[in-house]
């Protein structure tokens, strides 16, 4: 039930995304860990996670597939992604950095069971893990990530 997030601020010197204004950000690295789903409905035999940026609707990352058992999938895997946040002028501080994590059994439309959206940037004054845990949206069997 509890995902966590952690950040290490980081160089952007190593990356590059045509995208993205790198004069004005910072680049940030999360890992998300103890990743797993509850009340997964039945006939959802298989899950895979997938990391999607909601600005460019581009997968970062994506798990495996892990087994679902009573009604609970757990992927053993961590995500470990960088992301550049960029600042926000009118705050003086980071803006907002949404991320999606996109539970499904495959590749097709029809196969997904639901999603979170996450703000990176809200997690940024953490030095330590943060526990997430949220229903999924597009779901309607109650599952939680």
């Amino acid at each position: 039930m509890v995902n966590r997030l952690h950040r290490r601020n980081s160089s952007a010197s190593s990356i590059s995304t045509a995208s993205v204004d790198y004069t004005s950000g910072e680049r940030f690295e999360f890992k998300f860990s103890g990743l797993h789903a509850l009340q997964v409905p039945k006939g959802w035999d298989k899950l895979s996670l997938s990391l999607i940026s909601v600005e460019t609707g581009k997968t970062i990352a994506k798990t495996g597939r892990s087994l679902v058992q009573n009604g609970n999938c757990q992927w053993t895997e961590n995500l470990s992604v960088y992301v550049w946040v960029p600042h926000d002028d009118a705050s003086k501080g980071l803006g907002q950095c949404l991320h999606k994590l996109l539970i499904s059994m495959g590749s097709g439309r029809s196969g997904i069971l639901g999603e979170v959206t996450v703000n990176l940037s809200r997690h940024l004054s953490s030095e330590t893990s943060t526990p997430i845990a949220e229903p999924l949206k597009n779901c309607s069997f109650g599952t939680i990530l």
